[in-house]
């Protein structure tokens, strides 16, 4: 049927990869020491949903995605919730990013809470790997795991098996740091392999396959006839031949989007639209992108029967960098949506809404013609309005339809103007920006 791997020496690590245990919720731990040992969970989406918990909370049976309200009263009565404070994970995770790049050559930003590191070249990987945990745990307060491997999947592997072992014991030490080569995988679940998930976890233990040794072993035209040409280089991978580098640079995106489930349900939704379209605007100028195109959309709100989803777009005559511009375009489409609600008879309120820049290309690379070009005026205002934003902080320059941050975040927070600008979510269990705000810090007494 296939063969495993030969039992050859395993080549030396050229990736490692850095990862926080449990992310979010160790990043309140760091500030909160009374949430250590607790059942944690943090919650996103308006504070509607699980999007983050501890193995306290996980041994619960609590599970990502889980609606709060809904767990039974004795659960939620020993567990610790807290709201998203994605400003306050950004800002650690920058800080973990800092050390790596102290340690490696090279770091490419997987995510919030994972990066891998080039580790070819370096005297002792394993020694440098388990020095990165440290230090980070020391300087941050995060405890992480680290894998090391041949490949990026490798490395991937080594990660969960680390994480695996050092749940074992309290002091983790060296167990945190593990290298996998094609020989030690077995113990591994296929369902565990990076890439491979749910949709392929299935079929392959249907064909045997049940560690990740098992999936290394298939002959690669077995599985790119199979399971298609992604699981092909999983599998080339899990035999230690790389499929690919680290990715230093974040390739250009083919879309940005910005969309919220509101506080409330809202009539008018357009102050919050607005606030969507700054942000995603901000996003695309950051990047050095223009958009093609808009979409906008609005829901209905499910718990009350209310099915309602419509969207809309339209193309741009020339990619815009320009807020101004795309809010026009926004104002177009949402009256459009609304239009479209009241012919159908129904209660107006909207209960979510999203906006989405399309068809996105490198601004410098925009090709004029004899009718559209660049608005040169307009572009060089948003450069101004984004300098000023970046050093006195997001929304101290903007557009009046984006309003003045009513509906506060924090619970007690003032609220001003009508009832459908009081879109905002109030997070009632989000912490102090301890490390973004002067008014947060804390103070030793």
């Amino acid at each position: 049927m296939w063969t495993r791997p030969s039992e050859t020496t395993s080549t030396p690590p050229r990736f490692g990869l850095i990862d926080g245990n449990t992310f979010y919720c160790s990043v309140e731990r760091v500030f909160d020491p009374s949430l250590r040992g607790q059942p944690t969970v943090v919650m996103g989406n308006g504070d509607g949903c699980a999007i983050a918990i501890s193995p306290e909370a996980k041994a619960l049976g609590i599970k990502i995605g889980t609606p709060i309200f809904q767990l039974p009263k004795e659960i939620s009565e020993q567990v610790k919730v807290r709201s998203a404070n994605f400003a306050l994970y950004g800002d650690l995770s920058a800080r973990i990013v800092t050390i790596l790049r102290d340690l490696f050559p090279r770091v490419e930003v997987y995510s919030i809470d994972e990066n891998f590191v080039d580790v070819e070249g370096l005297k002792d990987p394993f020694a440098t790997a388990l020095e990165a945990r440290e230090r980070i745990l020391r300087w941050v307060g995060i405890p992480c795991c680290a894998g090391l491997g041949a490949t990026r999947t490798l490395a991937k592997a080594g990660n969960k098996m680390a994480k695996d072992r050092s749940k074992r014991v309290a002091n983790a030490g060296a167990l945190a740091v593990f290298h996998a080569t094609p020989q030690n995988i077995d113990a591994l679940a296929v369902e565990d392999v990076w890439g491979v998930g749910r949709k392929f976890t299935a079929r392959l233990n249907a064909e045997g396959v049940k560690t990740a040794a098992d999936l290394a072993g298939l002959p690669t035209d077995h599985v790119r006839a199979r399971y298609g040409v992604v699981l092909a280089r999983t599998a080339t991978e899990l035999r230690g031949v790389p499929c690919g580098d680290l990715e230093l640079e974040e390739p250009d995106r083919k879309q940005l989007v910005v969309s919220r489930t509101f506080g409330r349900d809202v009539i008018d939704p357009m102050e919050a639209l607005s606030t969507f379209t700054t942000v995603a605007c901000e996003k695309l100028r950051s990047r050095g992108l223009a958009a093609g195109a808009l979409w906008v959309w609005l829901d209905g709100n499910p718990f009350k029967g209310d099915t309602f989803h419509a969207s809309r777009a339209v193309p741009f005559p020339f990619p815009t960098r320009d807020t101004a511009e795309v809010l026009r375009a926004v104002r177009f489409l949402t009256k459009s949506i609304q239009e479209q609600a009241s012919r159908m008879g129904r209660p107006v309120p909207f209960k979510r809404g999203g906006v989405g820049l399309t068809d996105l290309v490198r601004a410098e690379e925009r090709q004029a013609d004899l009718f559209f070009g660049p608005d040169e005026k307009a572009e060089r205002a948003m450069d101004v309005l984004d300098k000023i934003n970046a050093k006195w902080g997001r929304g101290t320059v903007g557009v009046g339809t984006v309003g003045w941050h009513v509906g506060g975040a924090r619970p007690g927070e003032k609220r001003i103007g009508s009832r459908d600008a009081q879109w905002r979510p109030t997070l009632k269990a989000l912490s102090p920006s301890y490390t973004t705000r002067w008014s947060d810090l804390l103070r030793v007494r």
